[in-house]
């Protein structure tokens, strides 16, 4: 058994994780805490979706106060993804620091590809209810990628979609993640059409591959590493998605203004990020020349089992 989180140093013990991996594994990691040697542990935890409200916050702060009061030697820092989730957490007594989890896809894997556009927007996004695919019925050419589960709430969802409202628009379940920045060019801009969520990778991918987004407001901290010049946050209405679309059509930036300007924005994230790091791993330091893994090596597919085995902590006896 492997537990789901990236370490940066054995001791002082630092390490990453999902917040929902963490709490899901919480008996094994402090069964692992307990019998380790690191003089300190701190941990590391991203939000996978929104910890603004209530629902989510305030049991996530009971939960996390749990695990923290049954290991001394243990600290926990929440990575929020927007300034808002700093607030709500702060006051809920956790130590939480604006450090948006976008800021950790690796750049390299997004060039800019300067290719014939194909479509007016592409939406990368699992059809499900949440995603709100339906804002975008009035786009005139449309790319869908992305799958559903076969869930009472998805199934009937993504036949609505595919099938009726955005009938005329091409769908791929799935697309190699290597290909996605060669789709993603393909596109004048993208979609970001959720109301809740969590900080949605793929809004960054869209930005890093030089592609404007249009956008809806939202809660969940995606916002916070857009050029204000690259996005159009318009109300949750077709019309207004399909006019702001045609906006970026007919005028969109320079590909090579927004990569660089998102990535101006990313920086001072990582920043924070290797700041906290060092904090942590002191007298240690993380390597100013050592880039900081994509997406901190957490729920990434397609790594090496080498890397994932070295990176990961094996509890003992589990």
């Amino acid at each position: 058994m492997f537990l789901p989180c990236t370490v940066f140093c054995r001791n002082p013990l630092v390490l990453a994780s999902y917040d929902t991996d963490f709490l899901r594994n919480a008996p094994a990691f402090l069964a692992y805490f307990d019998n380790c040697r690191a003089k300190s542990i701190h941990v590391f935890l991203q939000l996978g979706w929104e910890h603004e409200t209530p629902k989510n916050s305030e049991p996530f702060a009971v939960a996390v106060k749990d695990i923290l009061s049954k290991c001394d030697r243990l600290r926990v820092t929440v990575l929020a993804n927007s300034e808002n989730e700093v607030r709500v957490l702060s006051a809920l007594g956790l130590r939480a620091v604006f450090c948006n989890q976008n800021a950790f896809v690796d750049e390299s894997r997004y060039p800019i590809r300067h290719v014939k556009k194909s479509y007016d927007a592409i939406y990368i996004a699992r059809l499900t209810p949440f995603k709100r695919h339906f804002l975008a019925e009035k786009v005139p050419s449309i790319r869908l990628v992305g799958d559903f589960a076969w869930l009472e709430h998805e199934k009937p969802y993504a036949h609505d979609i595919i099938s009726n409202r955005l009938k005329h628009a091409e769908w791929t379940p799935h697309v190699r993640a290597g290909d996605i920045p060669g789709e993603i060019a393909k596109a004048h801009c993208g979609l970001c059409l959720s109301k809740e969520e969590g900080a949605m990778f793929v809004s960054i991918e869209y930005l890093l591959s030089g592609v404007p987004i249009v956008n809806t407001a939202n809660i969940g901290g995606r916002d916070a590493l857009f050029p204000d010049f690259a996005v159009k946050t318009v109300p949750d209405d077709p019309e207004a998605v399909a006019e702001a679309v045609r906006e970026f059509v007919e005028n969109a930036p320079p590909p090579e203004k927004i990569r660089a300007a998102t990535l101006e924005i990313i920086q001072a994230h990582r920043e924070v990020f290797r700041g906290l790091l060092n904090d942590a791993m002191a007298p240690k330091e993380y390597p100013a020349s050592r880039k900081l893994p994509h997406k901190l090596f957490l729920r990434c597919s397609g790594l090496p089992w080498q890397i994932l085995k070295y990176q990961l902590i094996r509890p003992r006896g589990l």
